[in-house]
């Protein structure tokens, strides 16, 4: 049920991958039914398909995936439902409301949930519960927020096929081996970001590429949402009063250093809305403190916060990833905000 209701927006996160990827889509193929919440109606259509094997195949982004069981119906129903209809018939006095006398005197009123679900008509069925949930939201809100308090992200290791020291010498590996320039442009572009994905989950999630931006004008080499709880993403947002929804990231691979114009570039995408906080990706740098000299005039001049990191800091970040660090980029994060906001 839950995959066809939100059907929509996995078809539209799997052709986001496919592209970032650069893995085969199926044009025109059947969407199957989906849930239009707008106008509260089931719909299909025609959309781009990923195919596997000969099935169709939906993409689930990893923090959306949760070993948690507190979202299930039958504990909305019993901790929530029935407790708010027992305040409700202890509320109006209904013929549910039972007594416990000690010594002649009422001393507690009270009704169960077995005869709110046995005489109360409030039995655990699904059509009741659509229905409840449409007449009081309120409830289905608080159990919700109670859930949503409640639940954390599956460590990446649970995705992995293998483990995560092998994974991160094989990145290394690979960043090394990548040439600069155009021709290497591609390959780096794609490794930087999976570096990045597996780097800094659950702390971004959900890497888009090429966003477009100005009804097309212009183009972002990469776009992820910013869900951090903790760590510097979190601390840049709800501290420092940056706002980053979205953080964008350019990658440069170039032979030389990255100038004022990538600069610009980058803080060009910048706005209140979308958010004042990207990453700028290169190979290396000759002058790192000149470099970050023209990020912090970028910063004192109120047009964002732009990070930039080189090789040595992916590689530095995948060895510490090997040994166990929960947030390995932060240290680095950290070092380079300081030196950009505080000098």
């Amino acid at each position: 049920m839950t995959t066809n209701i939100i059907r929509g927006h996995l078809i539209e996160y799997t052709i986001q991958q496919c592209l970032l990827w650069g893995m085969p889509l199926r044009d025109n193929s059947p969407s199957g039914f989906y849930w239009n919440a707008g106008n509260r109606t089931w719909e299909s259509g025609f959309v781009n398909n990923l195919y596997v094997a000969g099935r169709r195949i939906l993409l689930v982004p990893k923090s959306a995936v949760s070993y948690c069981k507190r979202y299930a119906p039958d504990k909305f129903h019993r901790h929530f439902l029935l407790t708010f209809l027992q305040n409700e018939h202890l509320r109006l006095g209904t013929n549910l409301v039972q007594t416990r006398v000690k010594r002649g005197k009422v001393v507690r009123r009270f009704v169960t949930k077995r005869s709110l679900v046995e005489r109360g008509g409030a039995a655990f069925d699904k059509d009741y519960l659509a229905t409840f949930t449409l007449a009081h939201p309120e409830v289905f809100a608080d159990f919700r927020e109670a859930a949503r308090t409640k639940e954390t992200s599956i460590p990446i290791e649970a995705f992995l096929a293998e483990d995560v020291q092998s994974i991160c010498q094989h990145l290394e590996q690979k960043l090394i081996a990548t040439a600069t320039g155009s021709d290497g442009a591609t390959t780096y572009h794609r490794l930087v970001v999976g570096i990045l994905d597996f780097l800094l989950y659950p702390q971004l999630t959900k890497p888009v590429i090429e966003q477009e931006i100005h009804e097309g004008r212009k183009r972002i080499d990469v776009i992820f949402d910013n869900g951090a709880t903790e760590g510097f993403f979190a601390t840049v947002a709800n501290q420092a009063r940056i706002p980053c929804p979205w953080v964008f990231v350019e990658c440069k691979n170039y032979a030389d250093d990255v100038r004022n114009p990538e600069i610009d570039q980058l803080s060009g995408r910048f706005s209140m809305n979308r958010g004042q906080l990207g990453l700028l990706l290169c190979r290396k740098v000759k002058d790192m403190g000149l470099l970050q000299e023209r990020c912090r005039d970028t910063f004192r001049d109120g047009r964002g916060l732009i990070v930039p990191l080189v090789d040595d800091d992916l590689i530095a970040g995948l060895k510490a990833r090997a040994e166990g660090v929960e947030l390995p980029l932060d240290a680095r994060f950290n070092e380079i905000y300081r030196s950009i906001g505080l000098n």
